[in-house]
């Protein structure tokens, strides 16, 4: 298997591995992080748990089990507690100790019994304590709330993202850079999606492998990743599907779920602040009340709802080939949006390079003006402004002067300010860069990602 990038996540946990300390790790389902971990410890005296079970009793039991095998213990021991249990690993042998999925032991006690360990028993100085979940939500009320039982206690915390693109497409080596694209708009950044993914095959035929087949591993992995996290989830499916349908507003999501505006909002916030699959956006300078927009934050999601949640009856008779065709005709619409975050990352990535200077980036819109991208440096006085077209044609001049057009109503230090527009494009240009024009083709884009390819590890 190969191990891709997470240098970041990786050098955290060698730092804390120096001196010792706790550290919390947390990230939605699929993200890579038992993986990671798993890389952590290789090599080193570790211990790894998982906690399979919410009822104490059965947590502990199994925890135990774990605990015997790990050790080489002929006999599961028995602990009377959570506490004795942490102490019992505060005082063995080995350096680091992962607990993975900690969340399902909050209103268990297990959460405070750790704390008094932590505080009180001296065998964990110079350890490294690992605990790791994936309910977004649960570990931040266990770990980073100032009411929760180990608020300031982690040496570090990681939130372990989604992969960009700059990441994804090295799942995808053997593709052209525009079924790369493709396959990020269809697979998105999730590790545990990318690395079922057969670049030997074409993306249609792993679309049809491991999403529109009966049987296939992620086709229905929306609905089974939200019935893990909720009781009722039918209305949050809802809420996702009116997202996906183009309705970026409280009021239209509310409209379309059929619920009152007051109400649609604790659906909404859960699905942002609890579970990350919706993405709250504000206009760059102005994250006022009223002026938020919700996106689906995952493309796999996106792609899902866009093309095998509405086809569902098609794909219960079994005809898949008539959905791939769907999928085959409408690919690159849907592509298109996704380019627009491809070409913010590529942007990104010449900031972070030095060959540009900007202090703010984001998307901006009023009314019926809209940018794909907002760029400003406060220190010079530049905004820049981006645009990105996923067309099978050459990117015409007038596509430039429309842009110019619009950035006549941005009201950051218009009348003072330098303008730089940045173009993206699939296919080219029919025109030259000029002054304060900025032109990118796919190729371009190419060449700066490969130059800023993660690391990969076979293991």
């Amino acid at each position: 298997m190969r191990f891709v990038d997470r240098e970041v996540e990786l050098g955290v946990l060698e730092e804390v591995y120096g001196s010792g300390g706790l550290v919390i790790v947390y990230g939605r389902r699929r993200m890579g992080k038992t993986f990671m971990l798993s890389v952590f410890c290789r090599g080193r005296d570790a211990l790894y748990f998982v906690v399979n079970y919410t009822d104490p009793s059965l947590a502990l039991v199994d925890l135990a089990r774990q605990y015997g095998e790990q050790v080489g213990l002929t006999y599961t021991p028995y602990f009377r507690s959570f506490r004795e249990f942490y102490d019992t690993l505060a005082g063995s042998r080995f350096r680091v100790v992962v607990l993975d999925e900690f969340q399902r032991l909050h209103g268990t006690g297990g959460v405070t019994e750790l704390q008094a360990s932590w505080d009180l028993n001296p065998g964990w100085r110079g350890k490294v304590l690992v605990l790791s979940g994936s309910a977004v939500g649960m570990m931040e009320r266990i770990g980073l709330s100032p009411e929760a039982p180990l608020y300031g206690r982690a040496a570090r915390i990681l939130k372990v993202e989604p992969f960009g693109y700059r990441c994804a497409r090295v799942f995808v080596d053997r593709y052209s850079e525009e079924d790369k694209v493709r396959a990020y708009a269809v697979f998105g950044g999730t590790p545990g999606y990318l690395s079922r993914v057969d670049d030997g095959v074409d993306l249609y035929g792993n679309i049809l492998r491991l999403v529109l087949s009966r049987g296939a591993p992620l086709r229905e992995e929306p609905l089974i990743s939200l019935s893990m996290e909720l009781r009722d989830p039918s209305r949050y499916v809802r809420v996702l599907e009116a997202v996906a349908n183009g309705c970026t507003k409280l009021g239209e999501i509310a409209d379309y779920v059929g619920v009152k505006t007051s109400d649609v909002g604790k659906y909404v916030g859960v699905l942002v602040d609890e579970l990350g699959l919706l993405e709250r956006r504000y206009p760059l300078f102005e994250r006022k009340r009223g002026k938020a927009r919700y996106y689906l934050a995952d493309n796999f999601f996106r792609f899902w709802f866009r093309f095998v949640f509405p086809h569902w009856g098609l794909l219960e008779m079994g005809a898949e080939e008539r959905v791939l065709d769907v999928v085959r005709r409408e690919i690159d619409s849907y592509a298109s949006l996704v380019f627009e975050d491809v070409a913010l990352q590529h942007f990104v990535l010449l900031a972070k390079e030095g060959d540009v200077e900007v202090t703010n980036i984001g998307r901006w819109w009023r009314g019926e003006v809209e940018f794909d991208g907002i760029a400003v440096d406060k220190y010079s006085k530049t905004a820049y402004f981006i645009e990105a077209k996923w067309s099978s044609r050459p990117v015409e001049k007038r596509v430039l002067y429309r842009l110019m057009s619009r950035a006549e109503e941005y009201p950051w230090r218009r009348g003072e300010r330098r303008e730089v527009y940045v173009l993206y494009s699939r296919s080219g240009f029919t025109f030259e860069p000029e002054e304060d024009v900025m032109l990118f083709s796919l190729k371009d884009m190419e060449e700066r990602f490969e130059k800023a390819r993660p690391r990969v590890l076979e293991v």
